[in-house]
C-alpha cells in the first residue's frame, strides 16, 4: 500500500503543481531577500503547512472510520475549497509590498504568509487527495489501523513532491530577470483578490 500511495501522488503530481503554484511562484519571485537558502526555506514552510492541512484531514477521516471511504460531500467539499481560496487570497494581499501595507515590509511577512498559504492550499480537497482519502479507508488495513489513513496520506504527500524540484531555480530568474519582481507583485495583488472574491466568497454565499 505504501507503493500505491507513492504512485498515486506522482501520478497526480502535476494537479498539485498546478493548483499551488499560481499562490507560491509569486511570492518567491517577490521576496526582498533573494537566495537559494531563503527560496529552498520559503518553499520547506509552504509545502510543511500543506502537510501539516493533509495530517490534520487525515486525523478527521480516521476519527470517522470506513465512513470517509463510502460517502463523498461535494458540497462539504466545495465550502473547504472555497476557504482555501479566501485563505490564500487573504495572505498573498498580507505579503504584497505597497506603501499601504507597512506590515509587507517586515523580513517575517514571508513566512508567515508563506506558512498561511500552505495551510490554505491543503484545505482544497481535489479529486486525487479525495482518491487518496478514499483508497486509505477501503484497503484492509485501513479498516483494521485508523492510523494508516494518515501514513497513507504521508506517502501520497512524498510522491506529490518532486513536481515542486523546479521551483528551487527561482533565484537564477531573479538575479538574471529582475523585472520578473516587478511582474509578481502586480500578479500576486491580483490574484488575491480574485482567490477572496472570485473563487471564494461569490461561490460561498451565492451558490
Amino acid at each position: 500500500m505504501p507503493l500505491e500511495a507513492l504512485a498515486l501522488g506522482f501520478s497526480t503530481g502535476t494537479y498539485c503543481t498546478m493548483y499551488c503554484a499560481p499562490v507560491l511562484v509569486p511570492i518567491l519571485f517577490c521576496t526582498e531577500i533573494t537566495g537559494h537558502r531563503r527560496n529552498a526555506g520559503l518553499t520547506g514552510i509552504f509545502l510543511g503547512g500543506r502537510f501539516l492541512t493533509y495530517v490534520i484531514l487525515g486525523l478527521a477521516f480516521s476519527a470517522l472510520g470506513i465512513l470517509a471511504g463510502e460517502f463523498f460531500d461535494p458540497v462539504f467539499a466545495r465550502k473547504l475549497s472555497c476557504l482555501a481560496y479566501i485563505g490564500c487570497g487573504i495572505a498573498m494581499l498580507f505579503n504584497s509590498r505597497c506603501r499601504c501595507n507597512k506590515l509587507a515590509q517586515k523580513k517575517e511577512n514571508d513566512w508567515i504568509a508563506t506558512l498561511a498559504c500552505g495551510l490554505s492550499v491543503g484545505l482544497h480537497i481535489c479529486p486525487p487527495l479525495w482518491t487518496a482519502l478514499f483508497r486509505s479507508f477501503a484497503s484492509p488495513l485501513g479498516a483494521e489501523g485508523k492510523s494508516w489513513g494518515i501514513l497513507y496520506l504521508v506517502f501520497f504527500y512524498i510522491g506529490s513532491l518532486p513536481f515542486f524540484i523546479p521551483l528551487l531555480g527561482i533565484p537564477f530568474l531573479q538575479k538574471k530577470y529582475a523585472v520578473l519582481k516587478k511582474i509578481a507583485s502586480v500578479t500576486k495583488i491580483l490574484m488575491g483578490f480574485y482567490f477572496i472574491f472570485m473563487n471564494g466568497l461569490f461561490p460561498l454565499l451565492f451558490h
